[in-house]
């Protein structure tokens, strides 16, 4: 494709993220598309219309529509109007692989892969799934918004930390023996998740009360949890509350009601040898732009973004004695542990920030379309 150097861009996706809370990323990509010199329109698909859509692309002739499209029905809904009206080619990058390709565990909702033929190319963050798109497709790994997450240079107050939702039940208990493994560093671990650990794995109704929004606040006035516990508001606060820690904690795995549906919708996609989905998340690219060592779940992608060892340090699923250990070991090694978090840092500044995955993106679709 033919695609100049600074091409005009309409920025496709939904400012409310399709609902979900990850609002920040709306002004993140158009930012960093911003900061590399190029003319950007928005198109907010939460509420767009055929005749908007068309009346945006009529009026400021893009060379590319440029899409971060999150919510399924919203890729269904955009697909619909590129059947209708297709002048440029256009593109999306999806960041909900694989726990979003159905919905939940019946097979009835918007098709996404049928979708996807109306899009000219397709960015996922699961490399296992490009070949089921129904499209031309790419594995692009998740990156960080270098304006809210970058080495602040602040005393670390916590060892640990963790940034995540419990989730449902199958979600809980497979996370449960790590956040126990964190706690264990009582105040010097921050766990930013939705529920205190001082109490004991509860029956689901307890378990919805105790993780209430309604008494949150109050349940934080009280002093029976073993470690720090808040739920940060926006993505300023937790590139804070990471930048603020020795080490950062992250894990891959992902479960919930969406798997029986999608091993029925897609047989042959293949799953980890503990016979679990998993998914590349954003927070370790996060963690390493605001200087924190992350110690994260392996997953084989990994192995093509980070020199494991001496940029970042990864653990076995399942193997919490070995987490342990590493745990331990990085805590109390002042020095190895702040060499690999500048390595870590030098990279993810180098390579992993959204405007390296725009460049990366452009350079794709200049060679592939």
């Amino acid at each position: 494709m033919k695609l100049s150097t600074k091409p005009k861009i309409v920025y496709m996706a939904d400012p409310d993220y399709g609902n979900r809370p990850y609002p920040y990323v709306f002004a993140g990509i158009p930012n960093a598309l911003e900061s590399m010199g190029l003319n950007v329109c928005y198109l907010n698909t939460g509420i767009a219309t055929l005749d908007s859509f068309r009346q945006e692309i009529d009026r400021f002739k893009p060379e590319i529509l440029f899409g971060f499209i999150q919510h399924r029905r919203q890729v269904v809904k955009i697909a619909g109007f590129l059947e209708d009206y297709h002048p440029v080619a256009a593109i999306n990058w999806y960041q909900e692989e694989p726990n979003s390709i159905v919905e939940n565990d019946e097979l009835d909702g918007p098709n996404l892969l049928e979708a996807l033929k109306s899009f000219d190319m397709w960015f996922g963050i699961d490399n296992n799934m490009v070949p089921f798109w129904k499209t031309k497709a790419m594995y692009m790994p998740p990156g960080f918004d270098d304006s809210i997450y970058y080495n602040a240079g602040l005393e670390p107050c916590f060892d640990v930390s963790y940034i995540g939702q419990l989730g449902p039940k199958k979600v809980t208990e497979m996370y449960w023996p790590y956040m126990k493994e964190l706690a264990r560093y009582g105040k010097k671990a921050m766990l930013a998740i939705n529920r205190p650990m001082g109490l004991p794995l509860l029956p689901r109704p307890f378990e919805r009360f105790i993780r209430s929004k309604k008494r949150r606040h109050f349940l934080q006035s009280l002093p029976f949890w073993r470690c720090q516990w808040q739920n940060p508001k926006n993505e300023q606060e937790k590139a804070l509350l990471i930048g603020r820690s020795k080490i950062h904690f992250g894990l891959n795995r992902v479960r919930g009601n969406w798997e029986e549906g999608l091993k029925a919708f897609l047989p042959e996609y293949p799953l980890d040898r503990h016979g679990f989905f998993y998914q590349l998340k954003s927070r370790p690219f996060q963690a390493v732009g605001a200087g924190a060592m992350v110690l994260n779940e392996y997953c084989p992608e990994l192995e093509d973004l980070f020199e494991i060892g001496k940029e970042i340090i990864t653990f076995e699923f399942g193997d919490l004695q070995g987490l342990r250990d590493k745990l331990f070991w990085y805590v109390h090694h002042d020095e190895q542990r702040e060499r690999i978090a500048r390595a870590g840092y030098e990279r993810g500044r180098k390579q992993h920030t959204f405007s390296a995955r725009v460049r990366q993106i452009f350079d794709i679709v200049r060679k592939r379309l």
